[in-house]
């Protein structure tokens, strides 16, 4: 197009005639575009994206259904997304297996719509009760007995009190000057909180749980008492009775009665009291706060002993102790929560009841009727002798009445001596333990026991391993010890000087980097510092060349072959840091990464690229290709066998190899190392972290399969087993290498967790 024609089309334009209403709707959409709110760019960010939490979902589907402007820009038009090109395939997929992909596809994109479509008909509140005045957002005035219907929006003046009745049998206290809507869905109902305040007493959920969102907080509860605040300052959830998770901007956190949590540093002075005063039923939430604080107090767990008053009688050669705590209050305290619980469960109501229950109701009266009779300690222990005991210490004047009580037990070997009750397996063990008593209360493993109760323990056991068996590979392992105190757990492990074997790879504590490459949506994680990864390849070729005659002669074959020198190319190549987690399940399989400490990228990559054409030289069915390109700056490495689906893609960063099954996750790793949110500095690993790992550890296991399963529980018929998927906590264990000890802790306590499994079996398998 020249000049000339140019001018003509722009003569042309000036003098065409524009009617007035064409203008201003012009000038309408320019303003529209140019006044759009700042949070509204935050929000059509995230749309498209695949990574994104639930939480976060729940309030981008809440903005959009709010927010007409955004709904018609984000959904506008199709979005096109580039594609990397893959090489021709040489098989045929079924038509069968391309129709159960797009099945599995639709699935997983259309999750929350499938969600919305199965939730239940009819009304989703009912309107129990009104004080003052209150409409719909059609400005329709509510009366008690109206129904409210899917994502009705309410709204209460001044001066106005409320009541609604969810379908679910939840009630909503509103305040006034409130306004909300209700949603519901298969996985559960919703209350969209848009200004106000409100008290949820929450029912038990069948199937997923209650949703209270405001504009920057998720509060997500399964059967429970809080209020949710929201307003210009942001927003508070507090808790009156049970537990509720919450999710706030770089948050998330579990709170207990009592506990609150804020979006904004100005509503953190808030209580739980100010935030419920409005309530006409204010002073009964004191009440029960107040009740709610006593009764923790009472389960406080058990006082840690840091004395041990049983160690002095230990019988000679003792190669195995373990301490419990008088048993009898818990047993009580626990007897009660399950009559109290098998109200409301009819699982457990029928396992209580059930034939294989009333013999652990015969032991659980037997131990209300001796523990008060005894110490606070019970001892057991096993000696070299193969003679084993239990120690316990009576209490002044009682000797008759625990006679009376074991006496009708029927033959128990049992003594008094000195104090104590002495039980054993059988007679000629009794007197054998009986005329030792005392005899290893100066033995080095007596003298290790009694360090481990100085630092405090609620229960303990220990095992003397140089007195059991000694193995080459695992070194000169001397001592195990696992103590259980009233914040965390701890597993320790002792050598009889510096550690060696599979024992010394592990590094002495340090600041590490590999795990910022996880997210904090992560399934399962793996994460250690090492020792040399060449000193610990060639230390273990050793062992097995000891272990098999011709492993060397083989090793240096496979190394001919390839041309690769495993110790000298590819272990030389890695550092001492690295982390292998599992993310959160994608098809078809989850994605998972590895990201280990590179010293020498280009080793590590010729090395790769040599055992390819080795491979492909012992003519492979399936030929392995490796591809290099740089992306944005970045040099992309992928590994595939022709006609297989599995992948192998990295790259290099920041001195780390970044590697998985496919380029998304690892790309996703790379944002998160690069400002996202590392599992390592997300609130419910933190609080996860147990005391004992001090500043820096060696390593830690992480595992939330609950987290991410738990919106599976629906799909099984057991109720219990969909109470042991949805509820299930994460769990972090630490590790710390010291010179001569391995110690390992965790806050997590396995109690809940086996009774939950018990359960699961149901009354007829107990």
């Amino acid at each position: 197009m020249n000049e000339q024609n140019l001018d003509q089309i722009l003569d042309e334009i000036r003098q065409e005639d524009v009617s007035g209403e064409t203008l201003t709707a012009a000038q309408e959409r320019v303003w529209a575009k140019l006044a759009a709110p700042a949070v509204c760019a935050e929000y059509r960010a995230d749309y498209g994206r695949g990574d994104l939490s639930e939480a976060r979902q729940l309030l981008l589907q809440d903005h959009l259904s709010r927010c007409v402007e955004c709904r018609r820009v984000l959904t506008a038009g199709p979005k096109v997304i580039a594609m990397p090109a893959r090489p021709a395939r040489r098989f045929t997929v079924p038509k069968w297996a391309i129709a159960a992909g797009v099945a599995a596809v639709a699935l997983v994109a259309g999750r929350h719509q499938i969600d919305s479509l199965l939730a239940p008909s009819g009304p989703r509140a009912t309107v129990e009760a009104i004080s003052g005045a209150a409409y719909t957002m059609t400005g329709e005035p509510l009366i008690a007995g109206a129904a409210l219907g899917e994502a009705q929006v309410i709204r209460t003046g001044r001066g106005t009190r409320s009541t609604l009745r969810l379908a679910d049998g939840s009630t909503v206290e509103i305040n006034e000057s409130s306004e909300l809507s209700i949603r519901a869905a298969w996985s559960g109902q919703s209350i969209h909180l848009e200004r106000g305040d409100v008290i949820v007493h929450a029912a038990k959920q069948r199937r997923g749980g209650l949703h209270v969102i405001t504009r920057d907080s998720v509060a997500t509860v399964r059967g429970t008492i809080f209020t949710v605040s929201t307003g210009t300052a942001g927003s508070l959830v507090g808790v009156i009775e049970g537990s509720v998770g919450v999710t706030q901007p770089n948050s998330e956190k579990v709170l207990k009665p009592g506990e609150h949590s804020a979006t904004t540093v100005t509503l953190q002075n808030v209580s739980v009291k100010d935030a419920v005063s409005w309530s006409p039923n204010a002073e009964q939430y004191f009440t029960l706060l107040s009740e709610l604080s006593s009764i923790e107090k009472q389960l406080t767990p058990i006082t840690e002993r840091t004395q041990a008053r049983l160690l002095a009688a230990l019988p000679l050669d003792p190669i195995v102790y373990g301490a419990l705590p008088n048993l009898g209050p818990t047993v009580s305290q626990a007897v009660s929560l399950i009559e109290q619980r098998s109200n409301e469960s009819a699982v457990l109501k029928q396992w209580w009841q059930s034939a294989q229950a009333s013999e652990i109701k015969q032991i659980v009266d037997r131990i209300r009727t001796l523990s008060p009779l005894l110490g606070d300690e019970l001892v057991f222990a096993l000696t070299k002798q193969q003679l084993p005991l239990v120690l316990a210490e009576v209490k002044p004047g009682q000797q008759a009445a625990i006679k009376a009580a074991l006496d009708p037990l029927g033959p128990l070997p049992y003594a008094f001596a000195g104090g104590l009750l002495v039980v054993s397996d059988n007679p000629a063990h009794l007197a054998a333990v009986l005329a030792q008593l005392g005899q290893g209360a100066q033995s080095p493993f007596a003298l290790e026991i009694a360090k481990h109760y100085q630092r405090g323990v609620t229960s303990l056991l220990g095992v003397d391993l140089q007195a059991i068996q000694r193995h080459e590979l695992t070194g000169d392992m001397r001592y195990l010890f696992i103590d259980q105190r009233a914040d965390d757990s701890e597993i320790s492990l002792a050598f009889a000087g510096p550690r060696t074997g599979i024992a010394s790879w592990l590094a002495t504590p340090a600041a590490a980097s590999s795990a910022e490459y996880v997210s904090s949506d992560a399934v399962l994680a793996f994460s250690a510092t090492t020792r040399n990864p060449q000193q610990m390849f060639d230390e273990l070729t050793t062992q097995l060349a000891r272990w098999k005659p011709g492993f060397t002669d083989g090793l240096r074959k496979i190394e001919a072959e390839t041309g690769v020198a495993f110790s000298t190319d590819l272990a030389a190549a890695l550092g001492t840091d690295f982390t292998f987690a599992v993310e959160t399940p994608t098809l078809p399989i989850p994605g998972w990464i590895l990201a280990v400490e590179a010293y020498r990228p280009e080793i590590y990559t010729a090395t790769m690229q040599r055992f390819v054409e080795a491979a492909n030289r012992q003519g492979l069915p399936s030929p392995l290709t490796l591809k290099q390109e740089t992306v944005n700056g970045l040099t992309w490495y992928s590994l595939q066998m022709a006609g297989q689906p599995i992948q192998l893609h990295w790259t290099f960063d920041r001195g780390y190899l970044v590697q998985g099954g496919d380029r998304a996750t690892v790309q996703r790793a790379l944002a998160t190392r690069s400002g996202g949110f590392p599992l390592v500095r997300s609130a419910k690993f933190r609080q996860q972290l147990p005391a004992a790992s001090g500043l820096h550890y060696s390593g830690f296991v992480w595992a939330n399969v609950g987290e991410t399963f738990g919106n599976l529980s629906a799909l099984v018929q057991n109720p219990a087993m969909q109470k042991l998927m949805a509820n299930r906590e994460p769990a972090l264990l630490t590790f710390t290498g010291e010179t001569e000890r391995i110690r390992s802790a965790s806050r997590t306590r396995l109690s809940s967790l086996l009774f939950d499994m018990l359960l699961s079996q149901g009354p007829t398998k107990l």
